[in-house]
Formats: structure tokens, sequence, C-alpha cells
């Protein structure tokens, strides 16, 4: 997803989020009732705290069912929080599932951010507290090579017996 995010004149600002170009899509308003399900703070036009998310390959927008604080730290710690718990995973089935899902490059949650039918991650968020639209990468998140090689070194963690206790527990 280079491509969506490269081409557009990225700008980093202060919070560490990197604001894209806008896309021209008419955003939306929360739903009434919407609530966060992470804080479950209420989300609302007036709090300035509704958060819309773009998913790729169909580039459609849908509405975060968490707050844009609790997106905004995510975007800011998700990938961060990958590589220490795989560090320090003392259950074999948790890192067995993370490794093999690879690091993260994008922000994601299937609670709160549920891609539709065929996509495959989510790509820019847009925030009604300033109107603006970010890359959803997160941030540290490697690519290409790089996340190949930190892959491989991960993979270590698990070592040739927790490769073939995966295989007897299938």
């Amino acid at each position: 997803m280079n491509a969506v995010t490269d081409a557009v004149g990225n700008m980093v600002v202060n919070d560490g989020l990197i604001k894209l170009k806008s896309s021209g899509y008419q955003h939306g308003k929360p739903m009434a009732g919407m609530e966060c399900l992470c804080s479950m703070e209420d989300i609302t036009e007036e709090a300035g705290n509704y958060c819309e998310f773009q998913s790729s390959p169909s580039m459609r927008w849908s509405p975060a069912l968490f707050s844009s604080d609790v997106i905004r730290s995510l975007v800011l710690r998700q990938f961060e929080d990958y590589v220490t718990g795989v560090r320090k995973a003392d259950c074999a089935a948790d890192l067995k599932r993370r490794i093999g899902k690879g690091p993260p490059v994008y922000i994601e949650d299937k609670h709160a951010m549920p891609l539709p039918e065929g996509d495959s991650e989510v790509v820019r968020l847009w925030f009604s507290s300033d109107g603006n639209e970010y890359s959803a990468k997160l941030v540290g998140a490697l690519e290409g090579e790089a996340r190949q090689a930190l892959w491989d070194e991960l993979k270590a963690f698990l070592g040739p017996a927790g490769e073939e206790e995966g295989a007897e527990d299938g």
C-alpha cells in the first residue's frame, strides 16, 4: 500500500501521524448513541472524537468503533506493542499467532475496524476533530526487506521445538 501514501505528498505532524492530502471523500457523522468499544465514552459530533477508516483494496470508508484518541494511541503504539509482545510472550499459542501473522504495518482491530469482505488492511484514517486524513501506517512499522528481517529475527523465538509443537497441535 505504499503507493496509496507515497503518491499523495506526506507530511509528518507533531503527534507522529502522517497527514495526507484529502481524498475528496465526503465524510460522515457519528450515529446517535455511538460508543467507543474501548473507553465506553460517547462518540459525538460535539466531542469531536469520531473517526473513519479507509480499507484497501476497495478504498471504502467506514466508521471506526473506537474514539479518535484510542485510534491515535493505536497508531503510535501498536507496532511497538507487537514487538514487545513477541519478545516477552509466555504462551506458545499466542507467540505462534503473533509470529504467524508477521509484524504489522497498518493499524488493525477486527472489532473496532472490521474490514469489508475482500479488503486486507486499513490504509487511511480521518478524524472529525480536525477534518484531516492521515496514513494508517503504524509509527515504527517496517516494510519490505526491513520487515522481513525483523520477522525472521522474531521467528527465532519459536525455535525448532515450537515449530514441531505447532504441527502436533494442528
